[in-house]
């Protein structure tokens, strides 16, 4: 009886292994070949990236979709696979609380049964990409099962869900399992790591050839007395909180000068007693919406969530050309040199000093919009960072699958066990 233990073990373990190749090469994809420059074939590597929505969502946008061009350039075939599409911002979108739901249940349901389907044809993989979970608030199972069967998995995160509740937990058992852990900075690398060693940062970036400032900015040689000054504020509705915290600087603003604040969103601001042009946000639209602004803002709250945010709104003013101003909250610090290529702002007083001194002198305007589109040229943009996403997807998919099942006696299990050095 002694020995009948690991003999059963054994068997079981063989078990898996022939069960988890049959499932993994059930739709096996046929080798498709790249030819690099110097006339050298290679297989292309594919990549699955499971997104929370469609392009329309900007986290997605900004996370991946702007990203295709180049992994496709760099030998690698992406296909997105979002949960949500467009229909679930319209939903949102519905004022009518008990409407919204009564349409949101059967939609979302329609949506996880489809990934659900998708999951099931997947077929054979380098790396599957997921956008912080497959399914939202539900235990991670299907991640479990898909690392059981091989697969090598990687979690990108740019915001701190893990501060939302049921994600408390899920979140770490996530990162645990994956073969590796993208996230969008420091902040969230911090967290990441204390569940894995292979943690990488892509920041969030910005297409600096799609957002470039417009050739003779009129705000950089107008005058106050000529033309008014309009300080332009982007983001999603939940964001629209963050206003309150410059509300009384732009007030103040107003008794004294033409300034008018623009919000670029898809739910107008309420802040009564302010002269706002709120703008309904689109996608061919949202360019030009900054690029004939003066001035581009970014408050927040100092709060846990908020120092975990990726600033896309503040890359966007910069590469543009607008002289911006934020709170000194998160990845703003890092953005921004106080005075050089922006200013920060941490209360009323100084939202109001800042904003006026930039009301006030168009040369400021000019010198720091030009300071702040370089930090984004070299720091922030698609250019410098398309290469290297392709670079942080071929490490990791060149690393061993983790979490797998002992491998079973006559079956191959594709890894070679390579340490992408990740932080």
């Amino acid at each position: 009886s002694s020995l009948s233990a690991p003999v059963k073990n054994s068997e079981k373990s063989i078990l898996a292994g022939e069960l988890r190749y049959y499932l993994t090469s059930r739709f096996r994809l046929r080798n498709r070949w790249i030819f690099r420059d110097n006339g050298a074939k290679r297989r292309a590597m594919t990549v699955t990236y499971f997104s929370k929505s469609s392009s329309i969502g900007p986290s997605s946008r900004y996370r991946v979709y702007q990203y295709l061009p180049h992994l496709y350039n760099a030998g690698i075939e992406c296909h997105v696979e979002p949960l949500f599409g467009p229909t679930y911002f319209s939903i949102l979108h519905i004022r009518s609380l008990m409407l919204q739901t009564v349409l949101k249940i059967p939609y979302v349901v329609a949506r996880f049964l489809k990934r659900l389907g998708t999951l099931m044809m997947l077929g054979q993989r380098d790396l599957i990409v997921i956008e912080g979970q497959l399914f939202p608030y539900a235990p991670p199972l299907v991640e479990r099962l898909l690392c059981w069967l091989g697969y090598r998995l990687v979690i990108e995160m740019d915001d701190a869900i893990y501060l939302t509740r049921g994600h408390e937990r899920k979140m770490p058992v996530l990162f645990r399992m994956a073969t590796g852990v993208i996230v969008g900075n420091d902040r969230l690398a911090a967290y990441a790591t204390q569940y894995s060693s292979k943690v990488t940062v892509v920041p969030t970036v910005v297409d600096t050839e799609r957002f470039a400032p417009r050739p003779l900015r009129p705000t950089a040689a107008s005058h106050l007395l000529d033309d008014p000054i309009t300080i332009v504020w982007i983001g999603l509705a939940y964001n629209l909180k963050y206003l309150n915290v410059l509300a009384p600087a732009i007030r103040r603003l107003q008794e004294r000068y033409r300034v008018k604040l623009r919000v670029v969103c898809s739910q107008p601001p309420v802040l009564d007693g302010l002269d706002v042009e709120f703008r309904s946000w689109e996608w061919r639209r949202e360019v030009e919406d900054l690029q004939d602004a003066t001035i581009g803002v970014m408050p927040l709250e100092d709060t846990e969530w908020a120092r975990g945010k990726c600033a896309l709104k503040l890359l966007q003013y910069l590469a543009v050309g607008l002289p911006a101003v934020a709170s000194p909250v998160g990845v703003n610090r890092d953005i921004l040199v106080n005075g050089d290529n922006g200013f920060l702002a941490s209360t009323e007083e100084e939202w109001y000093l800042r904003l006026e001194s930039l009301c006030r002198d168009p040369q400021l305007r000019a010198r720091m919009g030009q300071a702040g589109r370089r930090t984004v040229e070299t720091r922030f943009s698609l250019a410098v960072w398309g290469p290297k996403l392709a670079d942080v997807y071929r490490a990791f998919a060149e690393d061993a699958p983790s979490r797998q099942m002992p491998r079973p006696v006559g079956l191959s299990v594709r890894g070679h066990g390579h340490s992408t050095g990740m932080r």
